[in-house]
């Protein structure tokens, strides 16, 4: 093991990727790279020795007239026990540097180390950040980190919603969000990320939109930036209700909710504002305040009518923020004429 950690001291961390990858920015990244590579070669060395000697043999060995054929060796020891040990040996040796990664990768450090919710949804990703240095809750639709800092990403789904996993190519981490399930991550960041930022995607089929279901990673070099980038993402208390309405539709709803009249997953906002909606059930509501509040917290408990899906709306609570969040749906629902 003293060997395989000098041997992670020689690895080029944090330099321009390969032909395979992305640049390596996190702190596993350029072990994972070295394990592949690793296999890699060790699959072209054989194949191109495998194939080399069948051909060779086919040539020399081939059936042709006056030749008289070799007699079979029925058995060398040497031989034997030189093809078992040396791929064995290799195999132990792939064995002890990728285990010595794997557990690198899981193993958090014990101190310093910053807590963040992750959900993912069908389909949008949502990042929560609380507490200090930050002061206050923020749910933002991109993952914002320092360089340096080193993340514990706490991950869920909800337990009415499908199976997803976040992949973020530039940091070689990948982590299943299990619906009703908490899986932990923990991963640091070594690069700064470019303007438009990392690549991040679910890498689990989740529905129609799967393909839509990716967001960006930024890292930034201080702690001010950081916490700009967290604010200018996910604080909505600075912008007009509408505004702020408009953004929580973005990030929330506009999967499921159009905004133009066309039916998606769930009914489009668009002019429903003050209409009587009517149910599954045969009831009529008034499409007003309780009833948007309703729909949002136990989506099943007023179902449209042609929308009789049981549990195909996840259920929505952001806490102490919730008025703010109301407020802002409901202003920006009325503008829809």
């Amino acid at each position: 093991m003293i060997f395989v950690q000098g041997l992670s001291n020689l690895l080029p961390l944090g330099r321009a990727g390969s032909f395979w990858f992305p640049p390596q920015s996190s702190s596993v990244a350029a072990g994972h790279d070295f394990v592949y590579d690793l296999v890699l070669w060790l699959c072209i060395i054989f194949f191109v020795a495998i194939c080399g000697a069948t051909l060779y043999f086919m040539v020399k060995y081939r059936k042709r007239p006056g030749h008289k054929e070799e007699i079979t060796s029925t058995h060398n020891t040497k031989l034997e026990v030189t093809w078992s040990l040396v791929p064995l040996a290799l195999l132990m040796v792939v064995f002890f540097i990728s285990t010595y990664w794997y557990l690198e990768m899981v193993t958090p450090p014990e101190d310093d180390i910053y807590e963040l919710n992750v959900t993912a949804q069908k389909w949008r990703w949502t990042f929560k950040y609380s507490g200090e240095p930050i002061g206050g809750t923020y749910f933002c639709k991109e993952l914002h980190l320092i360089k340096g800092q080193a993340y514990q990403a706490v991950m869920t789904a909800p337990d009415n919603d499908v199976l997803h996993s976040m992949f973020i190519p530039a940091f070689r981490i990948k982590q299943d969000c299990v619906p009703g399930r908490y899986n932990r991550l923990w991963f640091r960041p070594i690069e700064l990320s470019p303007p438009e930022g990392f690549d991040l995607f679910c890498t689990e089929y989740c529905g129609d939109s799967h393909s839509r279901m990716i967001t960006k990673v930024h890292v930034y070099e201080t702690e001010a930036e950081w916490i700009a980038g967290i604010k200018k993402d996910g604080d909505l208390k600075g912008l007009n209700p509408e505004d702020r309405g408009k953004a929580i539709h973005a990030q929330f709803c506009s999967t499921c909710h159009t905004v133009d009249g066309k039916a998606g997953t769930g009914p489009s906002w668009q002019g429903m504002w003050g209409t009587e909606r009517k149910l599954a059930d045969g009831s009529v509501m008034p499409y007003d305040e309780n009833y948007v509040r309703k729909s949002v917290l136990e989506p099943n408990a007023h179902i449209a009518e042609g929308f009789a899906k049981p549990s195909a709306m996840t259920p929505f609570d952001w806490g102490t923020e919730n008025e703010l969040y109301f407020d802002g749906i409901i202003a920006y629902m009325k503008t829809l004429k």
